[in-house]
């Protein structure tokens, strides 16, 4: 049996990229290996276009806007990109700067090492190493989990709650690397609807799904943080295979990180 690979050890950052998992122990309606809950995954990533598809590309690049929810400072809005090349290299930025006054996040990912770039200053931190190696999973969606899991189970009577009718979807499970994530797959489309991680406490929500070149993809994501916003994705471009300089992947590394 092979086991999900961690990319390295996690944290938590801006609600960010957080593509949510559920805890780690089972929950409710585990039964262990479960073929018609792999079956299920195996329609979802059919349906946005293939495994082939799924796993053929080689960068990706979002742009967008991003809106976030921080206590006492309102929603503060940004300019947002992300651009991947796989298997290990992540940059997103993020500028919310408003008329003469610069606010701006970039995060790097590369083989493993994370940094940020907050302002001008180079900082790094458990919490940043968690949410971009969560990141870096997540653009994989779907497809990350069947090529690199094979424990999966189903979740049955999804109850109701304000965010999705439990009717409506199906619920899997999958135990990544001893985390357990839940996925709940729209009944019509297989398209993931929902993610969520800790008992609920963090959630992701996918909706807007579109074809950019092969693929069918979610263009706004909305997280929450123990049932109120924290942060809405909407993108308006995702676009693979396009060329991108790998220089970038290594800007403001701190010298500390520079092996790799």
């Amino acid at each position: 049996m092979k086991k999900c690979k961690r990319i390295i050890s996690a944290g938590t950052l801006v609600t960010l990229l957080v593509i949510a998992v559920a805890s780690s122990r089972p929950q409710p309606g585990y039964t262990g290996e479960d073929d018609s809950a792999r079956a299920l995954l195996e329609r979802s990533v059919a349906a946005s276009g293939g495994v082939e598809a799924a796993g053929a590309w080689k960068t990706m690049v979002e742009t967008g806007e991003l809106t976030v929810h921080w206590e006492g400072w309102g929603s503060p809005r940004a300019k947002c990109s992300l651009r991947v090349i796989r298997p290990d290299k992540l940059v997103l930025d993020q500028d919310f700067s408003v008329y003469d006054h610069p606010f701006f996040f970039t995060y790097y990912y590369n083989g493993g090492d994370v940094w940020a770039v907050v302002n001008l200053g180079v900082r790094q931190n458990p919490r940043y190493t968690e949410a971009m190696t969560r990141a870096m999973k997540n653009t994989g969606g779907v497809y990350y989990y069947l090529s690199q899991c094979d424990t999966f189970f189903s979740v049955p009577e999804v109850p109701d709650d304000s965010l999705v009718v439990g009717s409506s979807v199906d619920r899997v499970g999958i135990v990544d690397d001893g985390d357990t994530v839940m996925v709940d797959l729209d009944r019509q489309t297989y398209f993931p609807v929902r993610l969520i991680r800790d008992g609920g406490a963090e959630q992701a929500l996918f909706s807007d799904y579109r074809v950019a070149d092969r693929l069918t993809v979610p263009f706004r994501m909305t997280t929450y943080q123990n049932g109120t916003v924290s942060s809405e994705y909407v993108w308006e471009q995702i676009r693979f295979d396009e060329p991108i300089d790998e220089a970038i992947f290594q800007e403001n590394r701190p010298r500390e990180s520079s092996s790799g």
